[in-house]
């Protein structure tokens, strides 16, 4: 989807757009930056952090870009909370692109929470250019403008900044802005500016997650599937434990102890400290004062209660969802790609599995496809799906996939396929 007007005017703007020849490393310089952003009313934002050997990300510059692109050097001494201060402002609208890993560094760092953000990939995946794209592929598609970047993998703290380093930086919000609003004019031209509005919120929003949480470390533990209610309690408290020691030292989770060796922790419970240093992987670094406190940890589970995990289907109930819930994401690939959504924002296998069972069990839940733009984009078809109202079949045309209605009350509407 090539725009050659729009190339002409980012070209356009590059030119026009001038970048500091130094990065800014002062309180003034930054307070400066910030005001012009504020009076403006929006901003583009990006941060270049190492995030390899410590457990939150370290920043080493931040980019603006207003009416001229500004460089900020926090490791030369320019501080960085006026700059995430201006992301939780309600008054300035932040544009980014995918900023999860740059909302982390400013919300561990800060404590803060986006209030007026605008991600261009998630507005480049309503519009037909699919999810997850780089920021090099949506410039280059949209607006013809092509990045250089030799400078991915460049080492952030090193210094002096290159000219190379400070022109790649600059580079990736020069475009922002305009890139922004060519995608809005493409959201608006398509009527899907609420559904992009209830994907930031989903994302970015008071509800969302954006900074580890020590009391559902547990879930992202990796290879616990077989253990006990009352292990998977332990191993509750382990993550918690590991998660606020990862903190402390700013050393990266798995650095403390690895998920394998924690799940090993939580079903032996070792009583001694001899005994929690034979367990495998456990690290001869960590000090008795650690090994004395991980010990206490697991003596103090034996007081938790067990956290047990939803159970599974019955077995009736799981034969037909092995059947369906292929068949379920095919119908949202077939709809996703007939309405030009990228298909991952729809929903993912495991919410069309949750969402199938939901509609033939009648167990509540569902997930994000009960409501909003996806379930009038596919919740009544995958319903009916599940109901035996809609089958599936090839079809020689895009998208592929032709639903054939099965009976007099099938509700297909929603914008998918013709039958």
């Amino acid at each position: 989807m090539d725009h050659p007007t729009a190339s002409v005017e980012a070209a356009t703007s590059l030119r026009t757009m001038s970048v500091a020849r130094e990065a800014i490393t002062d309180a003034a310089g930054v307070a400066a930056v910030v005001g012009v952003a504020r009076s403006a009313g929006r901003v583009a934002l990006d941060l270049e952090f190492l995030w390899e050997r410590t457990y939150a990300p370290r920043a080493c510059v931040a980019q603006l870009a207003v009416d001229d692109v500004y460089l900020i050097d926090p490791i030369e001494g320019a501080p960085l909370e006026p700059v995430a201060q201006l992301v939780a402002d309600p008054e300035v609208e932040v544009v980014m692109h995918a900023p999860s890993s740059d909302l982390q560094l400013l919300g561990m760092a800060f404590g803060i929470r986006p209030s007026r953000l605008s991600d261009v990939q998630v507005a480049a995946g309503f519009v037909g250019l699919g999810a997850g794209q780089s920021l090099a592929s949506v410039l280059d598609r949209v607006l013809g403008v092509r990045l250089d970047k030799g400078e991915r993998y460049t080492d952030w703290t090193r210094r002096p900044l290159s000219r190379r380093q400070l022109d790649y930086a600059a580079a990736d919000v020069a475009h922002l802005i305009p890139l922004h609003d060519r995608l809005a004019e493409q959201v608006r031209a398509r009527g899907r500016g609420a559904w992009v509005a209830e994907e930031l919120e989903r994302r970015y929003g008071p509800e969302a997650r954006l900074v580890p949480d020590p009391e559902s470390a547990w879930r992202r533990v990796k290879g616990q599937g077989r253990l006990s209610p009352r292990d998977r309690a332990t191993l509750a408290a382990l993550a918690r434990w590991r998660e606020q020691e990862a903190a402390s030292r700013d050393r990266p989770v798995g650095w403390i102890i690895p998920d394998r060796t924690l799940i090993e922790i939580a079903r032996r419970r070792p009583g001694s400290r001899r005994a929690l240093m034979a367990e495998r992987g456990v690290p001869e670094r960590l000090r008795d004062a650690q090994a004395d406190a991980l010990l206490q940890t697991i003596r103090a589970a034996d007081d938790a209660e067990p956290i047990r995990l939803p159970a599974p289907p019955p077995r009736a109930v799981q034969e037909r969802l092995d059947l369906l819930a292929p068949m379920g994401a095919l119908l949202v690939a077939g709809r996703a790609q007939a309405a030009e959504v990228a298909p991952s924002l729809v929903a993912t296998r495991d919410e069309i599995a949750a969402f199938l069972r939901a509609a033939i069990d009648g167990t509540g839940g569902g997930g994000p496809l009960r409501e909003g733009w996806r379930a009038e984009l596919v919740g009544d078809a995958l319903r009916d799906l599940a109901a035996g109202r809609l089958a599936l079949a090839a079809s020689p045309e895009p998208p592929y996939l032709q639903e054939v209605p099965q009976g007099p009350d099938a509700a297909t509407n929603g914008g998918g396929p013709a039958g």
